[in-house]
């Protein structure tokens, strides 16, 4: 059921949700020579539209499992992109990182043991025999440009299982230089403490309004797109 599930699951998102993103992000979206952060960068799937979009990208991936570097790597063979181990958050630290057997779950949020969504995510997929946590370091976006000596940001992408919102947090300074962001958004109660309405608050506050909605099909999460208004 596993592995059914995983060829459905990538199948739609190939050939449905990341085309969709990719087609209004060639319509409506024009950059020459970007800087991109895509935090929780998984296989680098997103990462390699915007290097088909955006030939002269300079591209930050933040993915705290190393496993999945070799992949980044493999799906985006360009001298401009950086692959960083950390995890992003609110604050610089160091934090226990749940890494599931299922990488596309693997997150700092803490989980809802009572989540409906739970309960059938265990039930199509089986409970995880292999799930382990690990300490990771947690940078902010903040203060990792600080060091970088980067000072704006055309396009966040933020796809973190839950953990959004700390990582607008750790962005308060950047924010304001940051033109886009593409964020997911859960529509279930699986992480704890998660909400939706802290996010959307963050963001309004922030000057971004949004443009743009894709939701994944049969799946209770999206992807949003928002815009700063200091750039239109």
């Amino acid at each position: 059921m596993k592995y059914l599930f995983l060829l459905w699951y990538n199948f739609l998102e190939n050939f449905f949700h990341l085309i969709k993103i990719k087609k209004f992000l060639k319509k409506n979206i024009f950059f020459k020579k970007p800087i991109i952060f895509d935090v929780g960068c998984h296989k680098g799937k997103i990462t390699k539209i915007f290097f088909d979009l955006y030939n002269h990208s300079k591209i930050y991936c933040f993915e705290p499992n190393k496993l999945l570097h070799k992949t980044i790597r493999q799906n985006n063979l360009n001298k401009n992109l950086t692959v960083n181990s950390y995890a992003v958050g609110e604050k610089v630290e160091e934090k226990l990182f749940s890494l599931d057997d299922l990488d596309l779950t693997s997150s700092l949020s803490k989980i809802n043991k009572n989540s409906f969504y739970l309960k059938i995510k265990k039930m199509i997929l089986g409970i995880s025999k292999n799930s382990l946590t690990k300490k990771v370091k947690v940078i902010t976006i903040d203060n990792f440009c600080r060091i970088k000596k980067i000072t704006r940001i055309d396009l966040i992408k933020i796809d973190v299982e839950g953990y959004e919102y700390m990582v607008l947090l750790g962005s308060k300074k950047m924010i304001k230089n940051t033109n886009y962001i593409i964020i997911e958004i859960q529509k279930n109660s699986m992480y704890k403490d998660y909400s939706k309405k802290k996010i959307e608050t963050f963001l309004k506050k922030n000057n971004f309004y949004l443009l743009k909605k894709f939701n994944f099909p049969l799946m209770f999460f999206e992807d949003r797109i928002y815009k700063n208004r200091k750039f239109n």
